[in-house]
C-alpha cells in the first residue's frame, strides 16, 4: 500500500504526469453540471445536489470525492417568462477530493447565458471562476532505508498551495439532445516548486466534449444514449459510453425532467472500468441514484471496484 501512495504521488503531482488530475465521476449524466459551466441554468428551477464516490474499494488511501453543487435559472417568473428569451443561469459547487498523500479542495461560482436559437434550442457558454487549496501531507510517504529525507518532493515536509480556477464551457441544448464543450484548469497554475526538482508541479488542462439524444420509445419509456470524451495532454483520448433507460409515472402530454420515474443505465469507460447504474425521481422533487465501477484495468486484481451515490432537491 505504501508503494500504491508513492505511485499516485508522482501521478498526481510530477509535471509528466499522464493521469487525470480532475475528480473521476461516474455520475455526472444526472448532474452535468459538475463538468460544464454552461449547464448552469438549463432547468431554470433551483437543482441542488449532493454526491459521493469511493473509488477503487480495497486499497488504502484510494481516491474518495464529495461534492455539493446548486443551479438555477436567473429572473425567471414561471408561464410568465416568454419562451425564446434569451436567460442567466447561476450556480456554484464546493468538492473535496482526496488521494493518499494529496488532496483538493476546491470553491467555484458560474455564470452562463442561454440564447435561443430557435423555438426548442438553446446555445449557452459559461465559465467557472473560483479558488482551490492543494495540500501535499508528507508523513503519509514512507520510502525505502529512510531515504526521505534526501527525495526532493518528501524531504520539504508537508505543502499546502491556494490558487485561482477558471473553467469555461459552452453548451447546445434543446428538449431532444445536447452537445457540449468545456475547458477545466484554463490557467495551468503551478502547484508546488520542490526544493532540488527541476520541473514544478502544475495543474493540468482538462477538455470534455459530451453529447446525448433523447429517444422516446412509447409514452413512458424513454431511452438516452451519450458520449463523453475526456482529453488532458500527454494521456491518451478516455471516452465514456452510456445508454440510459427510463419508465416516466407521469399522465402528463408533456414531460418534464422532474416527473416521477425510474431509470436503469450502463457505461463503459474505455481503459478503466464497466459501470452499472440505478436512479429514481419522486415527488417531483427528489432524486437519488447510485452507481458501481466494476474496474476493468489491472487495478482489478486488487480493487473490488468502486461505488458512488447522488441525492437531489429541486425546488421552483
Amino acid at each position: 500500500m505504501k508503494r500504491f501512495s508513492i505511485l499516485l504521488l508522482f501521478v498526481l503531482l510530477a509535471s509528466a504526469a499522464v493521469a487525470q488530475q480532475k475528480a473521476l465521476y461516474s455520475q455526472y449524466m444526472t448532474n452535468y453540471y459538475l463538468l460544464n459551466p454552461a449547464v448552469a441554468g438549463y432547468g431554470k428551477n433551483l437543482n441542488i445536489k449532493a454526491g459521493y464516490r469511493n473509488q477503487w474499494v480495497g486499497f488504502d488511501d484510494a481516491p474518495a470525492t464529495f461534492y455539493v453543487s446548486g443551479e438555477a435559472a436567473l429572473f425567471q417568473n414561471g408561464r410568465r417568462t416568454p419562451r425564446n428569451k434569451p436567460y442567466h443561469g447561476a450556480g456554484g459547487y464546493i468538492y473535496k477530493d482526496i488521494t493518499g498523500p494529496t488532496s483538493r479542495t476546491g470553491v467555484l461560482l458560474s455564470y452562463a447565458y442561454h440564447v435561443p436559437l430557435n423555438r426548442t434550442m438553446y446555445l449557452s457558454s459559461g465559465v467557472f471562476a473560483g479558488m482551490q487549496q492543494y495540500s501535499f501531507n508528507a508523513n503519509k510517504i514512507q520510502l525505502a532505508d529512510g531515504s526521505n529525507e534526501r527525495d526532493p518532493v518528501t524531504s520539504g515536509g508537508n505543502e499546502t498551495a491556494f490558487m485561482p480556477d477558471l473553467s469555461v464551457g459552452t453548451y447546445l441544448h434543446s428538449d431532444r439532445f445536447f452537445a457540449g464543450v468545456s475547458l477545466f484548469q484554463v490557467l495551468g497554475n503551478k502547484i508546488f516548486e520542490f526544493e532540488n526538482s527541476e520541473v514544478p508541479s502544475r495543474l493540468v488542462r482538462h477538455l470534455f466534449v459530451s453529447g446525448g439524444y433523447n429517444f422516446e420509445v412509447n409514452r413512458n419509456i424513454t431511452v438516452i444514449p451519450s458520449v463523453l470524451l475526456k482529453y488532458v495532454s500527454p494521456a491518451p483520448l478516455q471516452a465514456d459510453f452510456n445508454v440510459r433507460g427510463e419508465y416516466n409515472f407521469s399522465k402528463k402530454r408533456n414531460k418534464t425532467n422532474f416527473d416521477d420515474k425510474v431509470w436503469v443505465g450502463a457505461s463503459y469507460r474505455t481503459q478503466d472500468a464497466v459501470v452499472a447504474l440505478v436512479g429514481a425521481n419522486f415527488m417531483e422533487q427528489y432524486e437519488v441514484s447510485y452507481s458501481y465501477d466494476i474496474t476493468t484495468s489491472p487495478i482489478r486484481h486488487h480493487s473490488s471496484g468502486s461505488h458512488e451515490i447522488m441525492i437531489g432537491f429541486r425546488m421552483q
